[in-house]
C-alpha cells in the first residue's frame, strides 16, 4: 500500500465510503484521522485504512459502529482473524456475481435453463449470521460487551429469523446514513429519498405501508423502544430527525 498520507476525498474515492461518513467516524471517535495538516485536512496513514478495513467488516455482519468501537479496543480482537473472515465473505460476493453473470450470458445466447437458486442471498447470510455469532461469543463475556448486551437479549436472539436479520442489517444502514445528516433539514430531497426506500422496504418484506407509515413515524420518536434502538446508531436524537422527516414525507402525499 501506498505510504503516503492520503487526503479524505482521496480516501472516498479508493473506498467508495462518503466523506460525509468518514466526517461521522472521525466525530464519534471511530476512525480518527493520524493527522491533521497545517489547513487542518484529514491525512489518513495506511493504519488508519487497515482499520478502515475492518470497520467495514463488522458493520457487513451487523454490528453498529458504536459496537464496532469497543469491538475494536476488546482485548480479544483479532485483527488478522478479522481480514481473514471479510477475505471469505468478499469471495461468497465475488462467486455470486460471477453465476449471475453467467446466467445472463446463457439467456443471451438462448438458453432457457431457468435458475433462481443464484438470486439468493442465503449462503451469504448464513457466513455473515456464523461470524457474528462468532464474535458474540467470544466477545460477550468482555466488559466491553455488557454495554450492548440487551440488544442480544436471549429473546431477540430466539424470535429473529432470516428475513428479521436482513432488515436490522438494512436499518442499520439507514440510520448510520441519517445520523450524518445532523446539520441538515429532514425536508432535505436526500433525506426524503431515504424515508421513500424505508417505506418500500417495509411493504416488500412485511406488510403494506401507506399511510401507516405516518403513525411509524410517530412511533419513533415516542416509543421508548424505537427511540433507543434508533439512537444507538448516533450520537443525537436520529429517532426524533427519522420522524420528522417521514411526517414531511407523509404530508406531501396522503
Amino acid at each position: 500500500m501506498n505510504p503516503k498520507k492520503m487526503m479524505i476525498h482521496e480516501v472516498a474515492k479508493l473506498t467508495g465510503i462518503t466523506i460525509r461518513a468518514l466526517h461521522y467516524y472521525d466525530e464519534i471517535g471511530l476512525l480518527e484521522p493520524t493527522k491533521a495538516d497545517k489547513t487542518k485536512y484529514r491525512l489518513y496513514s495506511e493504519n488508519d485504512l487497515e482499520k478502515l478495513q475492518q470497520i467495514l467488516f463488522y458493520r457487513e455482519v451487523g454490528f453498529s459502529l458504536k459496537e464496532i468501537k469497543a469491538l475494536l479496543s476488546a482485548p480479544v480482537y483479532n485483527k488478522r482473524e478479522a481480514l481473514e473472515r471479510h477475505l471469505e465473505l468478499l469471495n461468497l460476493r465475488k462467486k455470486k456475481i460471477e453465476e449471475l453473470i453467467c446466467l445472463v450470458n446463457d439467456t443471451l445466447a438462448g438458453k432457457s435453463d431457468y435458475s433462481f437458486t443464484v438470486f439468493s442471498n442465503a449462503e451469504i447470510s448464513a457466513l455473515q449470521e456464523k461470524y457474528r455469532n462468532e464474535v458474540i461469543e467470544r466477545w460477550g463475556s468482555t466488559h466491553e460487551y455488557q454495554e450492548f448486551s440487551s440488544f442480544f437479549s436471549a429473546r431477540a436472539e430466539k424470535e429473529r429469523n432470516r428475513k428479521w436479520n436482513d432488515f436490522l442489517i438494512y436499518s442499520q444502514n439507514v440510520f448510520e446514513g441519517l445520523a450524518e445528516y445532523k446539520a441538515e433539514t429532514p425536508a432535505l430531497p436526500a433525506i426524503q429519498s431515504i424515508v421513500a426506500e424505508w417505506q418500500e422496504y417495509i411493504s416488500e418484506n412485511f406488510y403494506p405501508c401507506s399511510a401507516m407509515l405516518m403513525y411509524l413515524g410517530e412511533l419513533y420518536q415516542t416509543d421508548e423502544r424505537f427511540v433507543e434502538y434508533i439512537n444507538r446508531f448516533a450520537t443525537w436524537n436520529v429517532a426524533e430527525f427519522f420522524g420528522e422527516a417521514i411526517k414531511v414525507y407523509c404530508c406531501n402525499r396522503y
